[in-house]
């Protein structure tokens, strides 16, 4: 039988990891600023944590991608890019590679049946006007690219989560990138434009943190 002082160390562990579970990233699913988007069986659930934009400041969500299929799902969670569509005044945030770049990105796979829960962010840093006749945005909409197939890409998600070192992407899968690539829009979020530049109600530390466990 262990003694107490060899049970401390073990208790200290679990602790630890108990608190970091609960501190974990995860979706309010009643926040009015939650978005959805499904791809057949593939859903993602999405929380901005911004009710007010401005221009050159951070544009932070977490999300839920949901794998209802029978088999295992990944996405690019590093590959972040922002745009803005004027004529439907709506800033684009996309998580995960549509087209891959020449080097194996870093990927999270979701097994069947399971979820994970990500945090992803990147910055609004489009000039508009400071006037009302200006065409501000108004909404916020998330889209979500995930590797449906990864039979090609085993070994080279293997190989990247062992390795620091970029891993080349052959040239021979980039059209199957594109092939198993799925991509899932989620619904618009308004969201109130300040022209001013306030930095008022970005997300904490804590909201920012990636949520924690393994897959």
């Amino acid at each position: 039988m262990k003694s107490s002082k060899q049970l401390i160390p073990i208790f200290t562990a679990v602790v630890m990891l108990i608190a970091a579970e609960a501190r974990a990233a995860k979706v309010d699913m009643k926040d009015p600023r939650r978005a959805l988007g499904r791809e057949d069986d593939i859903r993602v659930d999405v929380q901005l944590f911004q009710d007010q934009i401005s221009s050159s400041t951070p544009l932070n969500v977490t999300y839920q991608i949901q794998n209802l299929t029978t088999v295992p799902i990944a996405i690019a969670d590093k590959v972040v890019s922002v745009s803005y569509d004027q004529d439907e005044r709506t800033i684009m945030l996309s998580i995960g590679a549509e087209i891959p770049a020449d080097t194996m990105p870093h990927v999270v796979v979701i097994p069947p049946g399971m979820k994970k829960t990500l945090t992803a962010g990147g910055v609004f840093n489009v000039a508009v006007a400071n006037n009302r006749f200006a065409a501000a945005p108004q909404y916020v909409q998330v889209r979500v690219n995930v590797l449906r197939d990864l039979t090609a890409f085993r070994d080279l998600i293997a190989r990247s989560s062992e390795s620091a070192a970029p891993i080349p992407l052959p040239n021979a899968l980039f059209d199957t990138w594109l092939d198993a690539n799925d991509t899932i829009l989620c619904n618009s979020i308004p969201v109130r434009w300040n022209g001013s530049g306030s930095k008022d109600k970005l997300p904490t530390a804590e909201q920012r943190m990636p949520a924690v466990g393994t897959w």
